[in-house]
């Protein structure tokens, strides 16, 4: 009785008699441990895919909390569609965070007063870079993601929304303040540009390693700045902690004041130097810290160069 109290139980089905051409069974708990070979393997898909099932309807209950959504599958993917637009791979790692950041909360809503240009470092599965796009008042948009997988989600979207996709140009490396490679570690779809060294590790969530490109940010800008310089720039940067080098780079090549709105999520307390170098370059700033872990301050800061 203890072992039974003491593990976790499964029901076996125990045939009793037949009647009537039924066969009657009754239920028994049998202690976890008691299962062996193939039935371990049974049972541990079976809660595998309980677990799914009920992650997945909770996932569509937060999608439905940002507006009407109707799902379709393409190319074997997943695909809401909703705000004039179709949004793949939602339903993977930070997809549904993104919709509601992006859709329902209107974290990149602004108004410039005219046509403008938007460069998205940190784009993810492309899910702003499409928002960006839908726009009539954005020429182009240029989205940077160095890692793979992440990147090739993003080529998707843009693929299945032809209109918009156009106006994207994405690249697949990532930016800094020099050129290299580095070897990275990210929770499934969840990117970030940290090094290995600086991943705290959690045995529930097991992450994946890449090598990724890395580009100097100025070398990679500085044409896009070049070719639009009569257009308002809005850059959006969520770089996971590498915002603090690419901003250094920007501002010792001079690039930032060519820069006229900039939403940014920092990392790691790196808010202190880069509210310095916007103050430097003449910018306005609102600034929200959302949270302090161990690992330093996360917030947004919004900035717009005065003119």
């Amino acid at each position: 009785m203890k072992n039974l109290m003491n593990t976790r139980r499964v029901f076996r089905m125990i045939p009793m008699r037949r009647s009537a051409g039924a066969l009657v069974v009754r239920r028994r708990f049998v202690p976890k441990q008691s299962l062996r070979g193939p039935m371990i393997s049974v049972y541990t898909a079976i809660r595998r895919r309980l677990r799914e099932r009920k992650r997945y309807a909770k996932r569509q209950a937060r999608l439905a909390g940002c507006g009407d959504f109707e799902m379709k599958e393409v190319d074997g993917v997943t695909v809401a569609r909703g705000y004039g637009l179709n949004l793949g791979h939602v339903f993977d790692g930070d997809g549904v965070l993104i919709v509601e950041e992006i859709f329902r909360n209107g974290e990149y809503s602004f108004d410039v007063g005219a046509s403008c240009v938007v460069i998205d470092i940190g784009m993810n599965i492309g899910l702003a870079s499409l928002y960006f796009a839908s726009r009539a008042d954005v020429k182009a948009v240029y989205g940077f993601e160095p890692l793979k997988p992440t990147y090739e989600q993003a080529v998707f979207n843009f693929r299945i929304n032809e209109q918009c996709g156009r106006k994207v140009h994405p690249c697949n490396y990532g930016l800094g303040d020099g050129d290299r490679q580095l070897t990275l570690e990210y929770y499934g779809r969840m990117s970030t540009v940290r090094p290995i060294s600086d991943i705290r590790h959690s045995p529930k969530y097991p992450t994946i390693e890449e090598t990724v490109v890395i580009k100097r940010a100025a070398e990679a800008l500085r044409p896009i700045l070049q070719r639009y310089k009569d257009e308002t720039i809005v850059l959006k940067c969520d770089g996971e902690g590498a915002e603090k080098e690419i901003f250094q780079d920007l501002d010792s090549a001079g690039l930032l004041s060519s820069i006229d709105v900039i939403m940014l999520e920092y990392h790691f307390s790196c808010d202190v130097d880069l509210i310095e170098r916007l103050k430097r370059n003449g910018f306005m700033f609102f600034r929200q810290r959302t949270a302090s872990l161990e690992t330093g301050d996360f917030g947004i800061i919004r900035a717009v160069r005065k003119q």
